[in-house]
């Protein structure tokens, strides 16, 4: 089954605000980083130059066509995030990775790791930003995934020091080298990955919102109502006898 596509929106901010940058135009600006050197035109992690196919949709056509509407070299900046336009920009990058993400998990998760994954935002977080970081890592975390869960490890706290362990012990081949910016990125998720276990999805919190609203409002309702009530009638009767 597909991932709630709301539960799907609230995790890629997560890993937009946490760990993909804003703006980067080639152009523009200089990261000073060599290892981002071939990097093109960049927003919130989505590339103009290496994104390929993920560009060529609906949402990619949208995204970029607003960012060359509004573009400039005065106002963005390096790491710009889009000011009025960054809740627009977050959505369409939503439906540019759901795809993505659903296209990999299902080629890579056994369908019992991807329920495991789906249920869990840690878990989810980590593949999500698998499919930012390419179908070659996505395969690799999804290895390291399908072995615990065919070993009978399915607690999530366990799975989640999988996924870490994933990004920060090993290469893209089982025994090589970590990679620096996926270990860089490993080290960064490690830091807060366990805050996300209870991050509701936009649909539960306004499910709650809407909850407590009538939860405290249901005495003083009925009260009003039935004051309301009484009065009518009082004033009813008192009309009839004149």
């Amino acid at each position: 089954m597909a991932v709630d596509k709301n539960r799907f929106k609230t995790v890629t901010n997560l890993v937009i605000d946490k760990l993909e940058g804003g703006y980067f135009n080639p152009t523009w600006h200089s990261v000073g980083d060599i290892r981002y050197g071939n990097s093109g035109e960049t927003m919130f992690g989505i590339d103009r130059k290496a994104g390929g196919a993920l560009n060529d949709t609906t949402a990619g056509r949208q995204f970029w066509a607003i960012i060359d509407k509004n573009k400039n070299p005065q106002v963005w900046k390096w790491n710009y995030k889009g000011g009025t336009l960054a809740p627009q920009l977050k959505d369409l990058t939503s439906d540019i990775m759901y795809p993505q993400y659903e296209s990999l998990a299902n080629r890579y998760l056994t369908p019992q790791a991807k329920a495991i994954v789906d249920s869990d935002n840690r878990l989810l977080f980590h593949f999500i930003y698998g499919a930012w970081n390419g179908s070659g890592w996505f395969k690799k975390f999804a290895t390291d995934m399908n072995k615990a869960v065919a070993s009978g490890v399915t607690d999530t706290d366990k799975l989640t020091q999988v996924a870490i362990d994933s990004r920060t012990k090993e290469g893209l081949k089982a025994g090589s080298s970590p990679n620096s910016l996926i270990a860089q990125g490993g080290n960064k998720i490690a830091g807060f990955i366990n805050t996300l276990k209870n991050v509701a999805t936009k649909g539960t919190e306004v499910a709650k919102e809407g909850a407590e609203i009538v939860k405290k409002n249901f005495v003083p309702t009925i009260l009003i109502t039935t004051a309301l009530l009484v009065g009518i009638y009082i004033l009813y009767k008192t009309l009839k006898q004149k």
